[in-house]
């Protein structure tokens, strides 16, 4: 019995399942992942390669990137709830993104990228301020995140009622996290700040290890926990700010998926990681082929989609792991 579980949980078998439904997702996402089916003609050829193949690259590359973004939090700040969307990273850069479209009249993709970059930039700054202050209480820091997360929250809502209509729908929609049609010059940042980023923390995901642990533990180690934890949380936050320049406010994927990696396998991190990122990534397509399919005399964000079944997931996950404690 005990040779069956170790080989279902096995790294490789995990990869290759995870790969499977990557490719399953990507496969409906791109051919049944809209109202209008791919017939071969010009149209469908347009739509094909102008608008569910750049959606399906932004999915893949939003998904790995929060998700990962999501384990480093949780694991450097030995939190459950540690992730991009709770910390307030998301909140700071959709409070620069509403700052631009109150200040500006025209619409830039540049601009809002720009901006996005520099209101999660202004919510980094806070929790690394906090978390030296605080001298690494991860408790505290996750209800100090949350506290910025609510009061960004608060000044976007303000912001709004001084926004025109078209510029308050999309704001709504960019809240709620979607995919809409992504540039190609969009994909290019996302790629290259991902590829940047995960090879860095691959490289260096033994010190992950040594972190998870506590400050005694890396102490007598030799490795300095502060060093790296506010180092790995710039990571992590750079990962969800790329992301949220282009999908929004995504919930749920930086927080759940890392949860589902570690109930199916126990492994160091650097076997994690490529398994977390392939989930993410997996997850966020078949969000946005279901998403798609759902999209008939309207757009579905996909955000409403990884909250619907994220939700669920997440309160299965806490009831399974504290439904012994509290007997």
């Amino acid at each position: 019995m005990n040779v069956i579980k170790n080989k279902f949980s096995s790294p490789y078998f995990v990869y290759s399942l995870l790969v499977s439904f990557l490719l399953l997702s990507s496969y409906i996402a791109l051919f049944y992942g809209g109202p209008v089916s791919l017939d071969g003609s010009t149209v469908g050829n347009f739509i094909f390669w102008n608008i569910r193949l750049p959606k399906l690259i932004a999915a893949i590359l939003i998904g790995a990137s929060l998700s990962l973004s999501g384990y480093i939090f949780q694991t450097v700040l030995r939190n459950p709830l540690a992730d991009p969307y709770i910390l307030g990273i998301s909140s700071g850069a959709a409070l620069g993104v509403s700052v631009f479209l109150t200040i500006f009249t025209t619409l830039s993709t540049f601009g809002f990228e720009l901006s996005a970059f520099l209101g999660a930039g202004v919510a980094l700054i806070l929790l690394i301020l906090f978390y030296r202050m605080l001298m690494h209480n991860t408790v505290v820091m996750v209800l100090i995140g949350i506290g910025i997360s609510f009061f960004f929250s608060s000044i976007i809502t303000a912001l709004m009622s001084y926004m025109e209509g078209d510029k308050i729908v999309y704001m709504n929609s960019w809240l709620i996290g979607n995919i809409a049609q992504p540039e190609y010059k969009e994909l290019y940042m996302l790629l290259a700040v991902f590829a940047v980023v995960s090879s860095v923390i691959l490289l260096m995901s033994n010190y992950l290890d040594v972190l998870q642990f506590g400050d005694d533990f890396a102490r007598s180690s030799g490795v300095s926990s502060k060093f790296y934890s506010i180092l790995f949380i710039i990571l992590g936050s750079m990962l969800a700010a790329s992301s949220v320049t282009v999908c929004g406010t995504m919930g749920f994927v930086g927080l759940v998926v890392p949860h589902v990696v570690r109930l199916i396998m126990k492994e160091k991190s650097s076997r994690m990681i490529p398994a977390v990122m392939l989930a993410g990534a997996g997850f966020l397509v078949f969000c946005s082929a279901l998403a798609g399919m759902l999209s008939f005399r309207f757009d579905v964000p996909v955000g409403a989609i990884t909250a619907f079944i994220g939700a669920p997931v997440l309160i299965y996950l806490i009831y399974k792991r504290y439904r012994g404690r509290a007997q």
